[in-house]
């Protein structure tokens, strides 16, 4: 089977259009005045802010009040132009090929946006013509009877749907939602397609190259593409399986929702385009934001479907439980690209586009790498009226991680994952505990930035010159093990029952390992 193109004009038409935005354009420049206020920073009251002759709602006037950042990016379908010009971004179709779209779009990367949520007492009134984004599709499944086991769930854990406006609504029920699951999807949204009448089926050709079995797909695909079955099961699987998870649970609540596909704003697997962002953003703490997330993306497939819900009398951002997602952001790709908004996932058609060259793996195209999408243009500009300072981010605080144990890798203390990970590869080494990080990402600049040498000293006896293995960690929930690696002429010289001084050298001023007291290697026979 090949990928086919017919139709898709017909499923990008089918999409209904958002309502218009409730908050007023008082001087009539086609910018709203929330937007002119906290996008733009241009004067809500004036149609020409700086007196020019040239209105504020004009495609480059616009900016010139903030900074931005410009890209042209080619993106693969599917790309729904209509819904891209948000609170974050303005976008517009350049051209478009069987292979992609080519979009220029417009970020700001320092508006109020995300800041300035507000509530709505009367939201059911206000949403009350929004059925479109309330009603039930082929993954936003929702029914009666599973309505009424939520709102009774929520109930009884003191969320009472009923009394609270739409932000304490959607945050508390978002937060719950997330908290009740476990992992447990199997990624099927990008290679499920849904029939005329919403059943879901994998293409033949698809079925062949992934090894599912027949038989088991009608479980797999309760567990991560039905909002209904997910929510019964208490299992979600990756961002598009949450995102169809929140969209259907959401909306079983009255929230009007809906999803939207994100991208970095440049392919992280490519040098070029990560060149883009060295010579391009010229606003210093931006690019030392943006520039090392792209950086720990290399290698792999990066893309990030959440949600968007209606609050307050406008589309906000829904990422997992955080109401407000900023297009900028250090834990999630540095800065957002957002290429397409969907009612419910099976709208997009994912393999007949995206699912199928991910899956039959595709490089040797337009784009080029892993990732379905290319930035070929990136340059950022500073209005004439901007008054954003530029100064250089202060350097990041050292980062420091504790050892508080050693042990072999085979040792019965060793969490049980660990030893089978020693006992597959035949292993030798120790693995080491590591308090006194935050998250995963700390660990990961840590062993990317810090002296990863390790001096094992016994007296009388040479010492063992070993070293901390960047790909071999493992997180746990507040502390983290990290295998030390043996060579082999180190584990020859290795001398039994004898106890070794732990040591990190330390002699990278970027980050620093501290050695508890009376951490010692144990004796091994």
């Amino acid at each position: 089977m090949a990928p086919h193109w017919l139709g898709f004009a017909a499923v990008l038409s089918s999409f209904a259009l958002a309502p218009a935005q409730t908050d007023p354009d008082r001087d009539g420049d086609g910018l709203s005045d929330f937007q002119e206020i906290h996008k733009y920073r241009t004067d809500p009251a004036k149609v020409d802010s700086d007196g020019d002759g040239v209105p504020d709602g004009d495609w480059l006037e616009r900016r010139e009040y903030q900074y931005t950042v410009r890209t042209v990016v080619q993106v693969m379908r599917p790309v729904t132009i209509e819904f891209l010009c948000d609170d974050h971004q303005d976008a517009r179709e350049l051209d478009a090929t069987a292979s992609y779209v080519e979009l220029e779009v417009i970020h700001y990367p320092f508006t109020t946006v995300s800041g300035s949520i507000v509530a709505d007492d009367d939201w059911r009134r206000t949403t009350a013509g929004m059925g479109q984004w309330t009603e039930p599709g082929p993954t936003n499944d929702w029914t009666p009877g599973m309505q009424a086991q939520l709102i009774a769930a929520l109930r009884r854990d003191g969320i009472d749907c009923q009394r609270l406006n739409d932000k304490n609504l959607v945050e508390q029920a978002a937060r719950w939602l997330c908290r009740r699951t476990k992992d447990g999807g199997s990624f099927m949204g990008f290679i499920t397609a849904f029939d005329e009448h919403g059943k879901p089926f994998v293409p033949q050709a698809l079925l062949e190259l992934t090894g599912h079995a027949p038989e088991s797909l009608a479980d797999k695909w309760s567990r991560d593409i039905s909002a209904r079955g997910m929510f019964e099961q208490a299992v979600r699987g990756s961002c598009s399986s949450s995102a169809i998870y929140l969209n259907g649970c959401l909306r079983a609540l009255g929230v009007p929702t809906r999803t939207i596909l994100t991208i970095p704003v440049v392919d992280a697997n490519d040098d070029r385009e990560l060149r883009l962002i060295e010579r391009g953003i010229g606003h210093q703490a931006l690019k030392a934001t943006v520039l090392p997330a792209l950086q720990r993306l290399q290698g792999s497939w990066a893309s990030h479907t959440f949600n968007e819900v209606f609050v307050g009398g406008r589309w906000r951002r829904l990422n997992y439980e955080r109401l407000g997602q900023d297009i900028v952001d250090p834990k999630l790709f540095g800065m957002l690209t957002h290429v397409a908004t969907f009612s419910d996932w099976a709208d997009a058609r994912m393999p007949e586009t995206i699912g199928w060259r991910q899956t039959k793996h595709i490089t040797e195209d337009v784009f080029g790498t892993r990732n379905p999408y290319s930035t070929i243009a990136l340059r950022d500009a500073f209005g004439p009226h901007c008054t954003l300072e530029n100064a250089a981010p202060p350097p990041p605080p050292l980062l420091q991680a504790r050892i508080t144990e050693v042990q072999w890798g085979d040792g019965e203390q060793v969490p049980t994952d660990i030893r089978a990970w020693f006992r597959e590869r035949a292993a030798f080494g120790l693995v080491a505990r590591v308090e006194g990080l935050r998250e995963p990402e700390e660990l990961q600049r840590l062993l990317g930035q810090a002296d990863r040498r390790i001096d094992l000293s016994c007296q009388g006896k040479d010492t063992l010159r070993v070293g901390f293995n960047p790909g071999a960690w493992w997180w746990k929930h507040d502390h983290a093990w990290i295998v030390v690696t043996f060579g082999q002429a180190d584990r020859d010289a290795h001398v039994a029952n004898r106890h070794y001084q732990f040591t990190c050298l330390n002699r990278e001023d970027a980050g620093k390992w501290l050695v508890a007291d009376g951490v010692r290697v144990p004796p091994r026979e």
